[in-house]
This record gives structure tokens, C-alpha cells and sequence, in this order.
């Protein structure tokens, strides 16, 4: 099949590493449920994915899971091409995880929404769901970058994005400080927005800034503001 411009549905969960329950139990019920094509068919943590669901079992993709050192990827069914999770190993600089989606849906489309929302717990911070174009190629997507930031590098979480998504859903750790601005649903414990009022910009990570150290949001639920110089000078006395 030739190569053709699609738009490509990125999913991405935001939570908590030290209160999270198993990202592989979550992931392979919410599939079952609501996503079968999210099922991981091929998996592992470098390329190409050398593990298969059909030889090595449920059991081989929790294996492979636990010895992956920092992210661990699959490979679903079309149309969900791909996804990561956040290794049980991975050791961050600060105290947040994400796990990401990769398919060839429509926002709305109400199996990834469920899917989605069945992933959260009271730990997780933030989901978000985007849409960028990105070249399908013999069954993998290759594209330049998501339309919304990413969030959480070395595990700093840095506030809420500049811009919305098409849609996102804010943990329980977010709920009363959007209130008042956004209005959405009341589903999983959370707030599930689809569209209106943005967040007021104090919420807001400000990407723009040179400095790292910098681009957290003026306001953050508690325990999600770690400083990263702190943490490297600590790690050296």
C-alpha cells in the first residue's frame, strides 16, 4: 500500500508514578473492554518489537514490561498503530509518568473516549487527546510532532498545556482549580472537557521560556513542583 497523509488521534495519560496501580493490568482490561485493536499484538522496549501477544502471552508483555529500563512500546491493530508505556524501572527526576496512544480515529470516537478514561485512577494528573498529520507508510506512521507539548520530560510535571487539546480530562488534583473556568463532565472522578473556556493561564506551563527551570505553571496542584537543578545538585553531594 502506498504511503498516505493521515490524521493521527495521540492519547496521552499524565499520572503520579509513586500512587499508580499496574500500567499493564489497566491497559490490557481497558482493551478488552473498550478497544480490542489497543490489544498489543507485537511489543518490547527497542525497535524492531521482537515480542508477540499470539506466542508470548499476556505473561511475556508483563515481562517485557518489567525488565524494560525507561519506556516500553507496542504495536496494536489498526487502527491503533502504536503506544507507550512508562517502565516499572524508569527512574525520573521528578515524581511523574505518562503513557501514550497512537491511532488513526476520530476524536470523538467514543471507544477511544471510554478506553481513555478507564486507564485514569485518583493518581492520575491529566490526559489529553490531540490531532496532528502524520505519513502512514506499511503500517507504521511517521510525522513530525504532536500538536500539544509534552508535559512531564525527565518526570517534571510543568502545569497544563498553553493551548487545548481536542479534548482532555483533569484528574481529581485539577478539578477544583479549573472549575471555575471550564465547564465539562463529571465521569471517573475527574472532569472531562470537550470544548469552551480554556484554563486560566497561571495553570498554563509556559513552553516559551529558554530556562527550564521556568516553564513550570505559576499554580500546580501540591507535590507535582519538583525543581530539577535541585534534584541534580542533590545527586551529587
Amino acid at each position: 500500500m502506498a504511503e498516505r497523509k493521515v490524521d493521527v488521534l495521540t492519547v496521552r495519560w499524565y499520572e503520579r508514578a509513586a500512587r499508580s496501580p499496574d500500567i499493564v493490568t489497566r491497559w490490557l482490561g481497558a482493551a478488552r473492554e473498550h478497544l480490542p485493536e489497543a490489544m498489543p499484538r507485537r511489543f518490547g522496549d527497542v525497535e524492531p518489537l521482537r515480542g508477540r501477544l499470539d506466542r508470548d502471552g499476556e505473561d511475556g508483555f508483563r515481562r517485557g514490561h518489567e525488565q524494560a529500563d525507561t519506556l516500553f512500546f507496542l504495536a496494536g491493530t489498526a487502527p491503533v498503530y502504536s503506544g507507550s508505556l512508562s517502565a516499572r524501572k524508569a527512574r525520573y527526576f521528578g515524581p511523574t509518568v505518562a503513557h501514550s496512544l497512537h491511532a488513526v480515529l476520530e476524536p470523538g470516537d467514543d471507544r477511544v473516549r471510554r478506553f481513555a478514561l478507564a486507564l485514569t485512577h485518583p493518581a492520575t494528573v491529566y490526559v489529553s487527546a490531540s490531532v496532528n498529520e502524520q505519513t502512514l507508510d506499511r503500517g507504521e506512521l511517521w510525522g513530525g510532532p504532536d500538536e500539544q507539548p509534552f508535559l512531564a520530560p525527565l518526570g517534571e510535571w510543568l502545569g497544563l498545556p498553553p493551548t487545548p487539546p481536542a479534548w482532555c480530562w483533569f484528574g481529581p488534583a485539577y478539578t477544583r482549580m479549573v472549575r471555575r473556568r471550564v465547564s465539562g463532565s463529571e465521569v471517573a472522578g475527574g472532569l472531562l472537557w470537550t470544548g469552551g473556556t480554556w484554563v486560566d493561564e497561571r495553570l498554563t506551563a509556559r513552553m516559551s521560556e529558554v530556562d527550564p527551570v521556568r516553564r513550570h505553571a505559576a499554580r500546580m496542584p501540591g507535590g507535582l513542583r519538583r525543581n530539577t537543578l535541585q534534584v541534580l545538585l542533590g545527586a551529587f553531594r
